[in-house]
């Protein structure tokens, strides 16, 4: 059964939704995301099932079927404790792939267990999630002494989350998780990505007042990756919604790119270190992204 955390229950599973155990020979990836060495996914798949997650891509599946099911590295701490006695220490990313903390982590613990290992090692981590679930490893957490540990917030209004991200957590409980993990003494941070435009009333300053509220620390950015079917899945899930019109504008950058730049003043004004994205994306990276939002899905 999922963990209740916060005063907020992950949904069980979907009808239809599978989980499948496997064991692996390899779990540390190096990793080619600037300032990280290695990447650590407990995981393939997520019941999130967010409509935009570029993984799709990475993995070559076909996107109807993400979301679907989980698959379950059972030896993947193991494999971690034989490698960091083998690679050279460096910054581990728990995770770039998956969530580390959906609901099947409630059961298996397997990124727990590769926190101990990592803990041991004395190796420095990066956490991210959409799911409150992590708190409860906040007693590992605050014994890294080279720590920070995240929560990927993309927006504020939550009727936008449960259009994009229907099978996540709401964005009430991911604000009251990083606040706890403030108060604890750790560094947080949000991946406010991809940004999604205002909507709600949201306003750059509203947002970044929340964030300082809840003790973030810092925050990234960076725009949809609109290939691999993500506009033909979003331009579906937006139908008939009053929202559409507003969340269209993900893929218009004379819409994103003013209002992440003025995201990014209130946030500093507020003492939140903002990184860009928009600063430094490669042309080629978002093939499809900056179509008007009247011709998000069309091919």
């Amino acid at each position: 059964m999922p963990d209740e955390l916060l005063g907020v229950s992950v949904p069980s599973p979907r009808e239809g939704f599978k989980v499948r155990e496997v064991t692996v020979d390899t779990a540390l990836r190096k990793d080619p995301l600037p300032g990280i060495d290695y990447s650590f996914n407990p995981y393939i798949g997520c019941y999130h099932a967010c409509v935009f997650c570029y993984t799709p891509r990475l993995m070559r599946m076909d996107r109807n079927e993400w979301g679907t099911s989980v698959v379950v590295k059972r030896n993947a701490a193991t494999v971690v404790a034989k490698e960091v006695r083998k690679l050279p220490r460096g910054l581990v990313a728990i995770s770039t792939a998956t969530d580390p903390y959906q609901f099947v982590e409630g059961k298996y613990r397997v990124t727990r267990h590769a926190l101990e290992v990592l803990l041991r090692a004395q190796w420095p981590v990066s956490v991210l999630s959409r799911a409150p679930l992590m708190i409860r490893d906040l007693d590992l957490f605050t014994q890294f002494p080279e720590i920070e540990v995240g929560m990927s917030v993309p927006t504020l209004d939550d009727r936008a989350r449960a259009l994009l991200e229907p099978w996540a957590p709401p964005i009430d409980a991911r604000l009251r998780c990083l606040r706890a993990l403030a108060d604890a003494g750790l560094t947080t941070f949000v991946g406010f990505a991809p940004a999604y435009p205002p909507t709600g009333g949201w306003s750059p300053d509203r947002i970044a007042e929340v964030f300082a509220e809840a003790g973030v620390k810092k925050m990234f950015t960076r725009a949809l990756d609109a290939r691999w079917g993500v506009a033909e899945a979003m331009a579906k899930r937006l139908d008939g919604s009053d929202l559409a019109v507003g969340l269209a504008r993900i893929a218009d950058p004379e819409t994103i790119a003013p209002f992440v730049s003025r995201l990014a003043e209130e946030c500093r004004a507020r003492g939140i270190d903002f990184r860009n994205a928009f600063e430094f994306r490669r042309a080629d990276s978002n093939q499809g992204f900056g179509s008007p939002p009247k011709a998000l899905g069309s091919r």
